[in-house]
């Protein structure tokens, strides 16, 4: 699996959100401006956030989009898969999909632990991790939560 520009941005999005929760909604074009990201491009993101129910719309004056949950509530995991379905490193392992040579296939099992702790991973990262990576934050850059399974 490739994260995709689709991901990458709509985590960019959701931390820029995430700086400001607790606050007034942000608007789309506050948020594509931060984070240098298309406007239209932003809005179809912004769109399966919200169905998702990552993301709340405000309309109006004043309005604009903000988190359903706090930063330290929303996972990257979560994040990705509104926006690119379940996480498959290789095909045989989607589950839409049938592995061609299921039985006796000498890789399976090596993909499958590689993807859940792919899973993990971004699963135990939240978007308050993110934030606590920004450089001239206090916190150290590229660590990886624990309870990823990635840490031993």
């Amino acid at each position: 699996m490739r994260i995709t520009r689709k991901s990458d941005y709509g985590l960019r999005a959701m931390c820029e959100l995430a700086k400001s929760h607790g606050r007034s909604p942000i608007s789309i074009t506050e948020v594509a401006a931060a984070q240098g990201i298309p406007d239209p491009f932003l809005e179809k993101i912004m769109q399966e956030l919200k169905s998702a129910g990552l993301i709340a719309a405000t309309h109006g004056r004043g309005g604009g989009y903000s988190l359903e949950r706090a930063p330290n509530q929303i996972s990257v995991r979560e994040v990705i898969e509104a926006l690119e379905g379940p996480m498959a490193l290789v095909t045989c392992l989607d589950p839409a999909l049938k592995c061609m040579i299921e039985d006796g296939c000498p890789t399976s099992s090596f993909w499958a632990l590689i993807n859940e702790r792919f899973e993990q991973a971004l699963g135990a990262t939240t978007l308050a991790d993110l934030l606590q990576r920004i450089p001239g934050s206090h916190s150290p850059k590229h660590t990886i939560p624990e309870e990823s399974g990635l840490v031993q």
